[in-house]
């Protein structure tokens, strides 16, 4: 696993080892920097504040932040996954730009940061996560007017968006659907 583009382009990054982990293929995660950066869902990459729920190893915030994001929240309940992503960050001379909430998402109380102008979730897959941690985190205020969210999922899950979520883009990389939204 290794940072694709930017200012750490090929940078190994550690991963974080054990049966439950899936991390975010590099194919997959390649694509989808490919269409954040096309412009036609988002102006620019650079300046954002991005927001990683279910971060595991980091490596989708860390990679927009080598591509020019500002910061970059994650939030993980793993304490083994907290170890590799403040590992990642020192390694790529971050850990000033990542900040990390050890926790659960869906039990968080308050969300006391900035909002995230690009938001990406990706869950456990087969556990129904996605849609109940974004609506939570929303009424956090956890996310910026026209936030732009990436979901993955494993291709076989069904999502039924709620009203206020607007699917835009859907695109499927092996076993993974994702979803590239915005809420109303």
């Amino acid at each position: 696993m290794q940072i694709i583009s930017g200012e750490k382009r090929g940078a190994k990054l550690m991963p974080l080892e054990g049966q439950s982990v899936r991390p975010t293929a590099q194919r997959a995660r390649e694509s989808i920097f490919n269409i954040l950066n096309g412009g036609k869902l988002i102006d620019d990459i650079a300046q954002p504040v991005i927001l990683d729920l279910f971060a595991g190893s980091g490596a989708l915030g860390l990679e927009a932040l080598s591509r020019g994001a500002n910061l970059c929240h994650m939030v993980e309940k793993s304490p083994d996954a907290v170890s590799v992503i403040k590992k990642n960050s020192r390694k790529l001379g971050y850990e000033e730009r990542v900040k990390i909430t050890q926790g659960d998402c869906l039990s968080l109380r308050a969300w006391p940061h900035q909002p995230a102008q690009i938001v990406f979730c990706d869950p456990p897959y087969d556990q129904g996560l996605s849609l109940p941690a974004l609506a939570h985190m929303k009424s956090l205020g956890a996310f910026a007017e026209q936030a732009l969210i990436i979901i993955e999922t494993r291709k076989s899950e069904t999502l039924v968006f709620p009203e206020d979520l607007v699917c835009l883009d859907e695109r499927r990389y092996g076993m993974a659907s994702v979803y590239f939204c915005r809420y109303r």
